[in-house]
């Protein structure tokens, strides 16, 4: 048995799509995962690519996917490396899987010279902290997410309005 890592392909797509709505499963977000294979495929193969991805093989087999993008750190004074997504079906955590994809992502940010290398995690996804600070993250404890979105986003982007409750 051996794993693989390598940049995802063009004919890669239907695996990383399978992969990331197990994502919405395991999160409990099905009823917000709007992707498409079409979706995906312009994102990360389309004429202006908004991000890149890293996947994870098992004897050739799709199992684990980094889903990734550069940000910018004002004061840091350049790029940083964002990670949206990394996942591992259950069958094969704990096999060094999700450990590879984050060494691999952290040695991409080092070659591109990113002041940073960060994601989010839900608050509830304690075995995540747990690997993560494990492998010398630090969970921030002062920051929250901020999202606009839906018909919030398009009426503010508009009318510079909040919603009316």
């Amino acid at each position: 048995m051996s794993l693989t890592l390598c940049a995802a392909k063009a004919d890669d797509v239907g695996a990383i799509f399978g992969l990331m709505r197990e994502l919405a499963v395991y999160e409990k977000l099905l009823d917000i995962f709007e992707a498409t294979p079409q979706s995906v495929h312009e994102a990360l193969f389309g004429p202006s690519p908004a991000a890149e991805c890293l996947m994870a093989k098992w004897d050739g087999e799709a199992v684990g996917y980094a889903l990734y993008f550069h940000n910018f750190s004002t004061f840091l004074g350049r790029r940083g490396l964002y990670l949206e997504d990394v996942y591992v079906q259950p069958s094969m955590r704990g096999k060094g899987v999700g450990q590879a994809l984050l060494r691999q992502l952290a040695g991409i940010a080092v070659e591109r010279r990113c002041g940073r290398f960060e994601w989010t995690v839900l608050d509830w996804n304690q075995p995540a902290i747990d690997f993560y600070t494990s492998q010398g993250a630090t969970v921030l404890p002062d920051w929250r997410v901020v999202r606009m979105t839906g018909e919030a986003l398009k009426r503010f982007a508009t009318h510079g309005e909040a919603p009316v409750s």
